[in-house]
């Protein structure tokens, strides 16, 4: 493809692209190819909140062969003296550096819905440095589409970000969801397996807002992980509204069971999410 489908908003702009190990993040890479770009004519740029499944980590890997060097950032959040041997024993099991253990244990709580610090901590605030670093006007890209939900179906393609000082520019904001999964298709990638096996995002895994089809997927080495901090912090992960005391797994029994909590499921009755990607059985 020649040059003419570059968009010219981004001309003496460095291109910045927010990429999460996800569909959608990706499919942005895939679509500035299909513009004329190559892999020098943009940055792709992964806050590392420590909290992601090693399936994500892996598929960053494999990503790197077609759309390029991922640059990988993270908060530096220093440990908790008190809880250094908890946090030690959490990263080996995770296998790696986690800024979101660090923080859990520098704050002696975990993120939840009435006071999330995960997303400005971890991923917002490494940004932000990482922008004040660069010494070229930047434009972010960031794949975030209208059909997703309610909230983001009210956001607008361009918009400047006050806390990155440049634009935010969300290029699929009005692609759908076979948009994405075609655009693989004509690069050959296979999604992250997440997806295969029934989670709608990447990222955190668990993140407190999971879906209940997605926490009774949650695997035995993270569950392990989660009790030490409940026990650590004597809270529960998923905090409910008004009970804090239900623990992961309490949780992850009362994900495997009907609407109303009480009949356990003998056999999943959903299609699997591999279905829509032709790729059941990877």
């Amino acid at each position: 493809m020649n040059k003419i489908g570059r968009n010219m908003e981004y001309e003496d702009c460095q291109i910045i692209v927010s990429v999460s190990g996800g569909k959608d993040s990706t499919a942005m890479c895939l679509n500035l190819f299909e513009q004329g770009y190559s892999q020098k004519d943009f940055l792709r740029v992964f806050a590392d909140t420590g909290w992601e499944d090693k399936s994500t980590i892996d598929y960053l890997n494999y990503l790197e062969k077609t759309i390029g060097k991922i640059l990988r950032i993270k908060a530096n959040i220093e440990i908790n003296p008190e809880y250094e041997q908890s946090i030690k024993t959490i990263e080996n099991l995770l296998g790696f550096e986690s800024p979101m253990i660090r923080q859990i244990y520098k704050y002696k709580f975990m993120s939840n819905p009435f006071n999330k610090w995960c997303t400005r901590i971890l991923k917002i605030n490494p940004f932000i440095d990482f922008f004040k670093s660069l010494d070229t006007e930047p434009v972010n890209l960031v794949g975030i589409r209208k059909e997703e939900s309610p909230r983001r179906a009210k956001m607008k393609e361009w918009e400047f970000n006050q806390n990155f000082d440049c634009w935010t520019h969300r290029p699929l904001i009005n692609w759908t969801e076979k948009q994405v999964i075609e655009i693989h298709k004509r690069f050959n990638l296979i999604p992250n397996k997440l997806y295969l096996n029934g989670w709608d995002r990447v990222g955190c895994y668990p993140c407190i807002f999971s879906k209940k089809e997605e926490i009774k997927k949650i695997s035995e080495e993270r569950i392990k992980i989660i009790e030490i901090l409940e026990n650590d912090l004597n809270a529960s992960f998923f905090k409910p509204k008004d009970d804090n005391t239900a623990r992961i797994r309490d949780i992850v029994r009362w994900s495997k069971t009907k609407h109303g909590g009480k009949q356990f499921l003998l056999f999943d009755i959903e299609k699997p999410t591999c279905e829509k990607w032709g790729l059941c059985g990877l």
